[in-house]
């Protein structure tokens, strides 16, 4: 983070506009220390997506989960990555760097991703300038004509919900997931059961040690039920996976920063790229294969597992191809799709979700203990927030009351 901020500092200093957006509470113990006060200093344009403050009443969950750098207005890099020394790992005690996808934009797609960027500085300065017509440069052409498209999501919608929704739907031979804290609603489930029942090969990639690891231990209780419905379940054996990629049928893929989880979906503002394009969308399958080399796949007792084989073998469609990678990943996906060969190390599933109940177990019984000794642990803080949000939602609507009363006293109806 040091690093980024005296480069920005240094940018700022010598002429160039620097405008940064940082989440409030994601980047809370950087705001609360000052961290950020060199590049005011310098005259970058710095704001704190929503800060603490009574008129957003409930709004204050939303946080600004997006991640992208736009230079120049000709390029932009959207990915998953967030600035943190965790993404560079501790060569000295042997932790591994944190594994995660991005991609490089330039073309017309850049103004989308500024208008996002545009879009989320207004709810905090609304007076601040917008890039305009008459100030966007020519976007050249790099690189071919990939179909690509941005998809910002805001609390206002659930966008991203319906294009995840979407692409479990249309997927006829396969769908590969990547993502890093797996909380689904029992819909979106749902829908990945009924795409593998139907045939459809889904794989789904995890991390098997999380950086929040009550929601690794939530995910591992629904692996049986995905399991039972053919899906393939694997977890990242490095130290942590923050990837969030979805590969269909080799023609479809999106990168970016939204998680399978009800808050990525409803709650945060979001940013992720649609990408239609072969080659591209051939990398990423490349990546994904390179992946599942470095993770272990979860699997059902003996029985089950070889009743499931012989089910998949049964469900393959003649013809059955992985779009347009290249001959290497094709061989490899192929020997692990039609043999169902041990490629991958295994892991019996009952060690996954027992670990899991009884960690959660465990978890309940302190939770009872704090309540029964010190339940104004809970309470203090529910009334705090309570307040917080009926104060907010109340001065919300006194403010509209008010500019309708007087706009009504201005117009009166004759």
């Amino acid at each position: 983070g040091r690093q980024i901020r005296d480069l920005l500092v240094a940018k700022q200093q010598a002429g160039v506009q620097v405008r940064l957006i940082y989440d409030w509470f994601g980047s809370l113990w950087a705001h609360a220390s000052g961290f950020f006060r060199p590049l005011h200093a310098a005259g970058a344009l710095v704001v704190a997506y929503n800060p603490p403050a009574f008129s957003r009443g409930i709004g204050l969950i939303s946080r600004n989960h997006r991640k992208a750098i736009i230079i120049d207005r000709r390029t932009a890099f959207v990915s998953g990555l967030c600035i943190s020394s965790a993404w560079c790992g501790q060569p000295a005690k042997g932790v591994a760097p944190w594994r995660d996808t991005g991609v490089r934009l330039c073309g017309p797609v850049v103004q989308q991703v500024q208008a996002a960027f545009d879009d989320t500085l207004a709810t905090h300065r609304p007076a601040a300038r917008p890039a305009t017509a008459a100030t966007v440069p020519t976007a050249p052409v790099c690189g071919g004509h990939a179909q690509a498209r941005i998809i910002a999501t805001t609390p206002d919608n659930a966008n991203m919900m319906r294009l995840d929704l979407n692409a479990v739907t249309l997927a006829q031979d396969f769908l590969w997931i990547t993502d890093a804290y797996f909380m689904p609603t029992r819909l979106y489930t749902q829908a990945l059961i009924n795409a593998a029942q139907a045939g459809v090969d889904v794989r789904l990639l995890v991390p098997r040690t999380s950086d929040i690891r009550w929601i690794g231990n939530v995910s591992r209780t629904q692996y049986r039920s995905l399991l039972e419905a053919g899906i393939r379940v694997y977890e990242w054996d490095g130290s942590m996976i923050h990837a969030k990629t979805a590969i269909v049928d080799g023609r479809w893929a999106r990168v970016g920063s939204t998680n399978l989880n009800l808050s990525s979906w409803t709650v945060n503002r979001e940013l992720d790229v649609s990408i239609e394009d072969s080659a591209t969308v051939a990398q990423l399958m490349d990546v994904f294969v390179r992946d599942l080399q470095q993770a272990t796949e979860v699997v059902l007792d003996q029985h089950r597992q070889t009743a499931l084989k012989q089910a998949r073998s049964k469900q393959k469609k003649p013809g059955f191809h992985y779009g347009k990678s290249n001959a290497l990943a094709q061989r490899m996906l192929q020997l692990g799709h039609v043999l169902d060969s041990p490629l991958y190390r295994t892991r019996g599933v009952e060690r996954e979700e027992a670990g899991a109940w009884l960690s959660i177990g465990i978890g309940m019984l302190l939770l009872a203990a704090v309540l029964w000794f010190l339940p104004q642990l809970v309470v203090l803080p529910l009334i705090g927030l309570l307040v917080v949000s009926g104060t907010g939602t109340t001065v919300s609507a006194w403010r509209q009351l008010w500019r309708s009363r007087q706009r009504s006293d201005r117009n009166p109806q004759p």
